[in-house]
């Protein structure tokens, strides 16, 4: 695993523990807060930000349908948009920690 994944899957992004699947077409609000280690940027380097509606075999699958991926085997595809408009920001913010 990479030291700094962080990874949510956005039907439980209120709590680890309850299901709260997603409205089509509404906007929601994710944090990623849980990054598991920090790291030195010297001039240079760069970082990437991966999106992504399934990370198996790393993690369970995604069937994207809101269904238990251990007792269902139907799956659809995901689609994923990244708002960043006037109303709408995104955003990767790095907390700076001084020597």
């Amino acid at each position: 695993m990479s030291p700094g994944l962080d990874v949510l899957r956005a039907s439980y992004r209120n709590s680890s523990l309850k299901l709260e699947l997603l409205t089509p077409g509404k906007i929601y609000e994710l944090k990623l807060d849980r990054l598991l280690t920090s790291n030195v940027f010297k001039k240079g380097h760069k970082i990437r930000v991966q999106i992504s509606g399934a990370f198996f075999p790393h993690f369970s699958r995604n069937l994207q349908t809101g269904e238990s991926e251990i007792s269902s085997s139907k799956t659809q595809i995901g689609r994923i948009r990244i708002h960043h408009d006037k109303e709408h920001s995104s955003s990767v913010t790095l907390p700076v920690i001084p020597r």
